[in-house]
């Protein structure tokens, strides 16, 4: 690139002013993304649990169910075994309790959906920082 002209024409080619404005705008979903997805956690704390474990309102509902297990036919309270099979029954057949395992589900599947989101926005803005690099070396090559 000898001439003044090739080096203008090589430099408006490169679209900085463009990769510039879709890194700010990659950024800007970035933060609204973290912004939602805090959000949306802070509102459902009580159904976020470490996977294969229950959330906070699952395990509230199982103390409470626990409070009166049915007695065995012979007026006996149950024993350890009887009590954890019929726990595990009631998390199909008490209603309240099957749709908190739902709602739990589902506020996992929204966060962990929400998570991926950010971790895709979080890559293309380390590529468009990335051809910002090469640009600006392309450039530095230039002078």
């Amino acid at each position: 690139m000898e001439t003044l002209e090739k080096k203008t024409e090589f430099l408006n080619k490169l679209g900085t002013k463009k990769l510039i404005g879709d890194i700010q705008a990659t950024e800007d979903k970035l933060t609204e993304a973290l912004n939602l997805e805090s959000k949306y956690r802070n509102d459902n704390v009580g159904y976020l649990a470490p996977y294969g474990e229950d959330c906070t309102e699952v395990k509230q509902l199982l103390a409470t169910l626990i409070l009166n297990p049915p007695l065995s036919p012979e007026g006996k309270k149950p024993t350890v075994a009887e009590l954890g099979a019929w726990l595990t029954r009631q998390r199909v057949e008490n209603v309240g309790l099957a749709q908190t395992i739902a709602r739990q589900n589902e506020v996992t599947f929204s966060v962990e959906a929400k998570r991926i989101y950010i971790d895709v926005a979080k890559k293309h803005l380390e590529s468009l920082k990335a051809v910002l690099a090469l640009r600006t070396a392309q450039i530095e090559f230039l002078k």
